[in-house]
Order: C-alpha cells, then structure tokens, then sequence
C-alpha cells in the first residue's frame, strides 16, 4: 500500500504470492495428517474453498470499485486483503499440532493431547491410546528422508502422482477465466464484464462446496459404482466448454447469442474445474507422498504448481490479444486439448485413496498395487488398524473405507 513505482508493487505481489506457495506445501500436509480418514477428502478440499471464498470476495471488491479514480481505486482492493492475514494469525495460536508430527518427533505426550482436541469428546481416552500406539508401530514416521530419495523406488511414483496432481491444476488453463475474463469480456464488448465474473466467482464457489462434500463418498476418480468420476468428469467437461468457446472464437463478429455462449462456456468451464481438480489435487497432494518425504515431496509440487501458473499468466495475453497471437476465444483450443490430456493422464496414473489411514496408503504403494485395484485392495496389518482406530475416534467407522482387516 505504500507503493510509489511499480517495481515496489511488484515486488510486494512476488513476496505476498511466496507467502501463498508456504501456505499451499503446508495445509494440505497439516489437513491429512489431523483429519480422519473417512472425512480428508472434504477437509482438504476446504483449501480450495477458501481459494474460491477470496475469488468472490475479490469480484465484489473490484465490481464496487470499478467506478473510483485516482490511487483509492488500487489502495481499497489491496488494503482489504489485510483482514484475512490478521485474522488467521489470531487464531493460529487455537489449532492443535499434528499429532502424527509430534509423534514423529518424540512427544507423544504432547500428540495425545492433540489427538483428544481433534477427535469427538466422548471417545474412549483408551482409544486414543491404542491410536497412538499403532502410530508410534509405524515406520512412516521415523526419521526425514533425503531429496534424492522422492526419486527412488517407490517413492517415485507417488512424487509423479503429487506432480500431476499440481502442474494440471493450473496448465488447464483456470486463470483464463480468474484473470483475464474481465479483459476478455471487455474486448468481445460483452457488458458488464465486471458482473459477470461475480456471477462466475458464485458459481465456482458453490461447485468446490459440492465437491467437498461429497469427495469423501464419490472418491478421487470414482465412486463405489466407478460411474461417476470426480477428475475425469470434471476434466471432461472442462474439455468440452473450452472447445465450445474455441469454436465460437472463430466467428467473425459474434453476434449477441455467439456473445451469451461464449460467457456460457467460460462459467460453465469454471464450475468443471471447480468441481474437480481445483479442490481435488490439494487432497491428493496431502494423501501422496509418504510421511517422511511428505514436506520435499509437495514443496516439490507446489514449486512446478507456482512455475506453471507463472507460465501460464505470463503467456496469456500473448496468446490473447493483437499484436501476438490475437487467438481470443480460440485459445480454448490449447487448452481444451490439455484438458482432455488431463483425463487420460489421471485415468492412467492417479490411484483412489479415499477411506484409507496415510499408514494404509503407504503399505499399498510399498506394495505397488495398480492403480486400477487401489479402490478394492483388502488390506490389513497396522495400516489398516489406524484407518479402523481413527475413523471410530470420529464416530465413523467403517465410513469410506473398502479395506477388511485381517490382523
């Protein structure tokens, strides 16, 4: 706010954005880690719900704003972004430590205070107990594990799903409609340009609210019947508007329904991404990468997640307006094609995780159970006992998990 040049305005949007990549590497981490099982789908979709919160808070901002002249019509949008920081730092001091971090550390005393402040208040403190130990049995916790190390056996293919995950979350092109879809409306001569991407911003909103929801009985990619995917509809969907809008594109001098389809596809892709890999790759993130590599595993992702969206921000006008590219609307061609890449890449690599304890999930990978048998595997053993353990510490047990225990 005290910004004189643009260099010093710049400079405090590249510190506040580093700031946001720290937030992203760690509440997914956080979130899995305290949520139990059966409920870390929805818990850690909230992200992105927060994500898409600030959008529409933002929309309204600006759409009030639109109209002041002079200094006050940047120092308003950008001194209200002061509220959130300062209200989450009065209560960060109220939120529990992760309990699987402060057993990984020793404090299991400490972990078991954290447990009870995370789980219902008439669970059995026995329960508890019997939690911790079967934490402090699992390997998953010891030590950290070097660098090189996400690149090594296993731990390879859970830092490519992590990967994936992140880099098609914003390579699908989303910040063609939270970016640019004011200036995109403006040179179409669309009215009210600043409107309709509130509209935009309510509808977005209320698609990450479904989805988390409902990720935690539907799953990842599918649910009990494999008929209705999360990822692969959504992609699907986010595919087909974005040729919509390609195929418009190509029309000379749209009129004024061309003009309505156009502002349709953009909603409409919107509200598929918001259903899908918006919130869904910050559970998979959380979900992935085992305990001891989790931390360089998703600072990895996150890092390719900030590259990519920098990249895509960075060539968007270029793509989109004379004297460059001047594809318009077209540009829904680039990246319907990604989208429809997206599908095919999560159908391939992305493994259904949902109901299952972080320790089952990493006994499945040790084993290398194909992606396609991820949602039935039978499993047993101490990963298996936590998922029972922590869903009941929540009064839901048995919820969202097909595994069968068999010591």
């Amino acid at each position: 706010m005290t910004a004189t040049t643009a260099a010093q305005f710049t400079s405090g949007r590249v510190i506040n954005f580093a700031m946001t990549g720290f937030t992203i590497v760690v509440v997914p981490i956080f979130q899995s880690e305290c949520a139990p099982p059966a409920l870390r789908g929805m818990i850690s979709a909230t992200l992105q719900l927060q994500i898409g919160f600030g959008q529409l808070v933002a929309s309204l901002v600006n759409y009030g704003t639109k109209g002041m002249d002079g200094d006050v019509s940047w120092l308003v949008p950008t001194g209200l972004q002061l509220v959130v920081p300062v209200i989450i730092l009065g209560l960060l001091p109220m939120l529990p430590e992760s309990p699987r971090w402060l057993m990984a550390k020793g404090r299991k005393g400490e972990a078991l205070k954290s447990m009870m402040k995370l789980r219902k208040k008439d669970v059995p403190i026995e329960l508890l107990q019997e939690e911790m130990e079967l934490l402090a049995a699992s390997n998953t916790n010891q030590g950290k594990g070097a660098w090189k190390e996400i690149f090594q056996g296993v731990n390879r293919r859970r830092t490519i799903i992590a990967i994936t995950a992140m880099f098609f979350q914003q390579i699908t092109g989303q910040a063609f409609v939270s970016q640019y879809a004011v200036i995109f409306y403006q040179r179409q001569k669309i009215p009210n340009p600043f409107g309709i991407s509130v509209i935009q911003a309510v509808v977005g909103l209320v698609a990450i609210m479904f989805t988390s929801l409902v990720v935690d009985s539907f799953g990842r990619r599918t649910d009990d019947d494999q008929s209705r995917p999360i990822l692969l509809t959504g992609g699907s969907f986010m595919a087909l508007f974005l040729f919509t809008l390609g195929g418009v594109g190509t029309i000379h001098n749209p009129n004024t329904t061309q003009k309505n389809t156009m502002v349709a596809s953009n909603i409409l892709f919107g509200a598929s991404y918001a259903l899908s890999w918006a919130p869904i790759s910050y559970t998979i993130l959380g979900e992935t990468a085992t305990s001891r590599l989790k931390e360089k595993t998703n600072n990895l992702a996150t890092s390719i997640n900030v590259i990519t969206t920098f990249v895509v921000s960075f060539t968007l006008p270029y793509l989109l307006n004379p004297p460059y590219a001047a594809l318009g609307a077209r540009v829904g061609f680039i990246y319907g094609s990604i989208s429809a890449i997206s599908v095919v890449v999560a159908w391939l690599l992305i493994p259904e995780m949902k109901g299952r304890s972080l320790e089952e999930v990493d006994k499945m990978f040790e084993k290398n159970i194909a992606v396609s048998q991820f949602r039935d595997y039978q499993s047993g053993g101490i990963g298996g006992v936590i998922t029972r353990e922590d869903n009941m510490g929540n009064g839901i047990s048995g919820k969202g998990s097909v595994n069968v225990i068999d010591g």
